[in-house]
């Protein structure tokens, strides 16, 4: 069953956003008496087509969001691999994305921020319908690694050089609002290590990971292992 947005309390108001309707009609060519659900802020509701009239069904009770809050830190990537992390982790359950200026970071997105962060957000929002997602995450914009230590919660430092602590063994001493830092391409600095000297710093097995590859699959065993408490 196909999700939307909306930015705005339902209060009865069956008429939708343009684009969700062109996507319903001329994407999607959705059938008469097809259901389709719609996010709103007061509610998740259920509705179809009668007669080219949307009508509602009901409302939705069920959550699809995780009792985690899981903030993901990522090293920004060249090419398209942040918005593989950023399409993928929505998909897992992140609840947002914080891109990261790191010391080894690639990617200049200095004169194209702005364009970049519009861009990121897009890529949420179609994951977080494709998803059913209850939310829409945020893609808050593009920090640096000394702005990390701004966070409130459990920071987690996935570093591929650290054999003595590994996530799995972590888990259960995490609360449920967690901060996942993954590096760029090239990895962590030592400055950066030092900066996040605090943070518990784990590995993910004895294989190197691509940069992608970790955001994703620790992201996912976090959410994962915490909701199966």
């Amino acid at each position: 069953m196909y999700r939307f947005f909306e930015d705005r309390k339902f209060e009865g108001n069956t008429k939708l956003k343009e684009e969700t309707l062109h996507h319903l009609k001329n994407v999607i060519r959705i059938n008469d008496g097809e259901e389709f659900q719609v996010v709103f802020e007061d509610g998740i509701f259920s509705f179809a087509y009668f007669d080219k009239k949307i009508k509602k069904i009901g409302k939705i009770e069920n959550s699809n969001e995780s009792k985690v809050r899981l903030s993901l830190f990522f090293g920004v990537l060249k090419n398209n691999k942040s918005e593989d992390v950023l399409r993928h982790a929505t998909e897992i359950g992140v609840s947002d994305f914080y891109p990261v200026l790191m010391d080894r970071t690639i990617s200049d997105l200095s004169k194209k921020a702005d364009k970049k962060k519009e861009r990121f957000q897009k890529i949420v929002e179609s994951a977080a319908k494709q998803s059913k997602r209850d939310i829409i995450p945020i893609v808050h914009d593009i920090i640096k690694t000394d702005d990390i230590l701004k966070f409130k919660g459990d920071i987690v430092l996935c570093y591929e050089d650290e054999n003595k602590n590994q996530l799995g063994e972590i888990i259960s001493n995490l609360g449920d609002n967690i901060g996942l830092v993954i590096g760029p391409e090239g990895g962590i600095s030592d400055r950066e290590l030092k900066v996040l000297k605090d943070a518990k710093k784990v590995g993910l097995g004895k294989r190197i990971l691509r940069a992608e590859t970790a955001a994703i699959a620790a992201s996912f065993y976090i959410i994962h292992a915490k909701e199966c408490e």
